[in-house]
């Protein structure tokens, strides 16, 4: 579907009128100074500029002028800001219901570190090899085996996909056997 879809339309219409709604609400019940300069004025502000995007992209679009989005980000990506932040209702909820999700949040958040290290050590050692790769396998002429192997940046791209399996030529003949007849037996197994 189009952006410019009834579907999308009704959509974006529904968004816009829950958070408006939402903002209107807030706006009653705080006042408009606590609202905009109380506690939570940032994410206030947020809101409001979100709701403004959704509301020029909306226009745009239903007056045909939707060429000038070309290339801007779309506002849904905003509205994605404003779910993330629904996240808060669990601190505010502190019922025993909600214990397994925040042990599980906790426990997602806690392991980010080792998950970014890992990923580095990864990238590490992926480059490593393809180093090796590139000066090893990179300077012969050999069929379906050169061109995968023509610099570092390709060397890790090809030394990535057989890391996950996908250890085949452009064509999809495996690159192993193109070793063993370019390279002899030992590069064959040792690529493996």
């Amino acid at each position: 579907y189009g952006t410019d879809s009834a579907g999308w339309i009704l959509a974006d219409v529904m968004f816009l009128s829950v958070f408006t709604i939402e903002m209107l609400i807030k706006l009653v019940l705080h006042g408009v100074a606590d609202h905009f300069l109380g506690p939570s004025f940032l994410s206030n502000w947020l809101d409001v500029i979100i709701l403004c995007a959704d509301y020029m992209q909306f226009i745009l679009i239903l007056a045909g002028a939707d060429d000038a989005l070309d290339g801007a980000p779309s506002a849904s990506l905003l509205r994605l800001v404003r779910m993330v932040k629904l996240t808060r209702l669990l601190r505010v909820l502190q019922l025993e219901v909600f214990d397994t999700v925040l042990t599980m949040l906790q426990g997602i958040i806690g392991g980010m570190g080792t998950l970014v290290w890992s990923m580095v050590l990864y990238v590490v050692l992926l480059y490593m090899v393809a180093l090796v790769c590139r000066a090893s396998l990179g300077n012969k002429e050999v069929e379906g085996v050169m061109e995968l192997f023509s610099s570092v940046s390709r060397s890790m791209f090809t030394t990535f996909r057989c890391s996950f399996g996908d250890c085949s030529t452009a064509s999809g003949q495996p690159l192993f056997e193109f070793l063993y007849t370019g390279y002899g037996e030992l590069a064959s197994v040792a690529f493996c």
